[in-house]
């Protein structure tokens, strides 16, 4: 860890668990990316008054997402980089960056605006593509977190080997990430303390809201050693949304932690900026199911049209694809296991 990464993290965390409020990136998905510039404004400010010290903005998908993906911001990544660098005087802010969507010219152009940290997402069975991002920030003087998305593809010991990789490659702090909010609390309290165990380097949480678990997850990471923790305003965010701010603050002043939230301005601003928005459709049903599967999201397209080709049940080819595989299932792979249920 270098110098000046290690004194971002030293000089603004609280003695126990430190929030990264994700509002304005992961946020964005349920607003179809589409956060105003006076929504982006309020919520910084917001989020700064009430004593979040990490901000994270940007497409959901991360610097250049809405270049390179189908789905474009109201707001562009230039335009967010001003607004945070103008709005945001004593909280740090960063972006998410995921290699491939990114190239590390968008890093340096992100750090030339004033970001202090970057949050670079690889899934947890690769993440070598992470090395060269990692070492450029570092470079850049940006503290880095890695954050390893489908965690739950991996036990304890996988996930402890992927975290020592990051580590190597520079990483300050780890997440691990419960993209498809499958976990249960005793499940995240067992990861965190054993891989929390075997590795030098801090850890982060991120939950998903699948069974309306996300906070109880996050608490449990909290207790189990979790140095960050991720939330979103009113829990907006991808699918079933994420680890609610005010709520997770409120638990910390209720855990006894030496914080300095202020959870009813942090209430105030979720109730008067983000739960008025319009948010696109959650099916509770596809949240449960895949919850339970642990199937990402971003699959349920791919299963449902499929299951509607073959005429299967979907949440039974959501099961069944589970089973092969919850990486990357190719169409093929969908279709088939949707023939073998019509052949059964």
């Amino acid at each position: 860890m270098s110098e000046t990464s290690q004194s971002v993290i030293e000089d603004q965390r609280s003695p126990e668990v430190e929030i990264l409020d994700c509002t304005l990136r992961d946020g964005s998905y349920a607003v179809d990316f589409q956060f105003s510039e006076a929504t982006i404004r309020s919520v910084l400010s917001g989020l700064e008054g009430s004593g979040v010290r990490f901000i994270e903005l940007g497409h959901g998908l991360g610097l250049n997402a809405a270049e390179r993906t189908p789905h474009a911001t109201r707001v562009s990544d230039a335009r967010c980089l001003h607004i945070a660098s103008e709005v945001l005087t004593t909280a740090s802010w960063g972006m998410f960056c995921i290699p491939g969507i990114a190239e590390l010219d968008h890093l340096r152009q992100a750090a030339d605006a004033g970001m202090r940290f970057v949050r670079v997402g690889v899934d947890i069975s690769a993440v070598a593509p992470a090395e060269d991002f990692l070492a450029l920030a570092k470079d850049l003087g940006i503290t880095t977190f890695v954050n390893l998305m489908k965690t739950n593809l991996l036990g304890p010991d996988g996930v402890a080997d992927a975290v020592r990789r990051c580590a190597e490659f520079g990483a300050d702090t780890v997440y691990l990430v419960d993209s498809v909010g499958g976990y249960l609390p005793a499940d995240v309290t067992e990861l965190f303390e054993k891989v929390g165990g075997s590795v030098d380097v801090p850890l982060g949480f991120h939950g998903h809201d699948n069974l309306n678990l996300a906070n109880a997850n996050s608490l449990a990471a909290a207790m189990g050693g979790a140095k960050f923790v991720d939330t979103t305003l009113d829990g907006i965010g991808r699918g079933a949304g994420n680890t609610v701010t005010e709520a997770f603050a409120a638990t910390l002043y209720a855990k006894g932690d030496r914080t300095t939230y202020d959870f009813r301005a942090l209430a105030e601003l979720s109730e008067s900026v983000v739960r008025p928005l319009e948010r696109l459709h959650d099916d509770r049903t596809y949240q449960l199911v895949g919850g339970i599967t642990r199937t990402h999201s971003s699959f349920f397209p791919l299963i449902s049209r499929c299951a509607e080709i073959a005429n299967v049940d979907v949440f039974e080819l959501m099961a069944a694809v589970a089973d092969i595989d919850r990486v990357h299932p190719a169409e093929a792979v969908v279709l088939e296991a949707a023939s073998a249920m019509v052949a059964r």
